[in-house]
């Protein structure tokens, strides 16, 4: 079957919205599927390689702006803000959008697709697939890599301009009714699909992790063995505002003023992007040697990272219950125990259905203290895990990929 997936977000984008459409893209073939995917290009449209369809993104949305290019990006974005103003919608990938429909007869022409998977975000990516669908009589099928209504990721941007929220509304409604089927991370999202909607056919296909993705050799090492090494790869907030992390923080100090020994033991490594206003709270720690910057790295080697350390951390929302985060399933490859600060997700639940570690509520600093003092301290506590492979194994791209064939071929 001939898939054409739909998906921005895809390499040289180094992003965890990325991972899924690239490792679909490369596992899909694996069932007898043959998989093209159209996404952007910062440099000139290229429809000519057989497997990747690039268009042209004028917004020079992540590029390396400057000069006459960053001031072109600045334009762009305050045109979308101006017409969001006067309630009319517009975002920084309509051009993109407006790029792709104006070559929509070469790209099917091209591909010939039998199926076209849309992965949202951006809502760009559903619009295209529905107009892709009606236009050509192509089933469609609408990926959800986070909810849209459905505890959105972007609450702050629909409430600050109501004829996002509307068209939103419109777009995810015509979505589920187009939709030959609808899949998404998490059980919770599709849930809410048969509820709000009476989609009959969903799918919950979460991310997963690649065993054959390489680990930056060169990179060991990195991590002092003589330390209680705790990994954490990835920015903060991200794209949810909600994700506090204070809270975390807040404990560490706790736990340094209750047993200032651990100031020569213990070490938390921050691998990722950050910003100076987030850093200030953590100055006395990071100046006493306790937290430890090593600034953006690439992919491979923050995984180097997460198989060197001691502990991986992960934090997300509480009471979010779609909540989850691609980091979680490269954590479960790299075997090492894990501390989630979460309640009542979906990562909590994969967390207890692998057994590969702890939970505790992101908000309560007492709570996350006592855990953290006894996995650090307490090495039987610490050795305690019996992770079930069989059901880490599960987790793994290539079984997400065949959940997304069967799918295909119920079609």
């Amino acid at each position: 079957m001939n898939v054409l997936l739909i998906a921005y977000y895809y390499p040289p984008i180094n992003t965890g919205g990325s991972v899924r459409p690239e490792k679909t893209a490369k596992y899909l073939p694996h069932f007898g599927h043959r998989v093209t995917v159209l996404t952007q290009s910062y440099e000139k449209t290229d429809l000519k390689n057989p497997e990747v369809l690039r268009i042209e993104d004028i917004s020079l949305n992540r590029k390396n702006r400057r000069g006459i290019e960053k001031a072109q990006w600045l334009f762009l974005r305050l045109f979308s803000e101006f017409l969001n103003i006067f309630g009319i919608y517009h975002s920084i990938y309509s051009w993109w959008k407006k790029a792709v429909l104006k070559n929509g007869d070469k790209i099917i022409e091209k591909v010939k697709p039998d199926v076209i998977l849309a992965t949202y975000p951006p809502v760009e990516t559903l619009e295209i697939g529905l107009e892709f669908s009606k236009k050509y009589g192509i089933p469609l099928i609408s990926d959800f890599r986070d909810g849209l209504l459905f505890e959105p990721i972007e609450t702050k941007r629909m409430n600050k301009y109501r004829c996002i929220k509307k068209k939103y509304a419109r777009l995810e409604k015509a979505a589920a009714l187009h939709s030959k089927a609808v899949t998404a991370i998490a059980e919770p999202i599709t849930g809410y699909f048969v509820r709000e909607y009476g989609v009959e056919k969903v799918r919950a296909i979460p991310n997963g992790y690649d065993p054959e993705d390489l680990v930056d050799s060169s990179s060991g090492g990195e991590l002092d063995p003589g330390y209680f090494n705790i990994v954490y790869t990835g920015r903060f907030g991200l794209s949810d505002k909600y994700n506090r992390v204070d809270y975390f923080f807040e404990a560490l100090h706790l736990l340094v003023e209750r047993d200032s020994s651990l100031i020569k033991k213990l070490r938390i490594n921050l691998i990722g992007q950050y910003q100076q206003e987030e850093l200030v709270p953590l100055r006395d720690l990071i100046d006493k040697g306790i937290i430890v910057l090593h600034g953006f790295v690439p992919r491979a080697r923050a995984l180097a990272f997460q198989a060197e350390g001691d502990l991986l951390l992960i934090i997300t929302p509480p009471d979010r219950r779609s909540a989850t985060s691609g980091k979680i399933f490269e954590y479960l490859h790299a075997g090492k125990p894990i501390l989630a600060l979460t309640y009542q997700t979906v990562l909590a639940d994969i967390i207890e259905e692998t057994r590969s570690g702890w939970v505790v509520h992101p908000h309560k600093p007492e709570e996350i203290t006592q855990l953290l003092h006894k996995i650090v301290v307490d090495r039987d506590f610490y050795g305690s895990l019996q992770p079930d492979e069989q059901a880490i194994r599960r987790y793994d791209f290539k079984s997400q990929a065949g959940k997304f064939s069967r799918l295909l071929e119920e079609l």
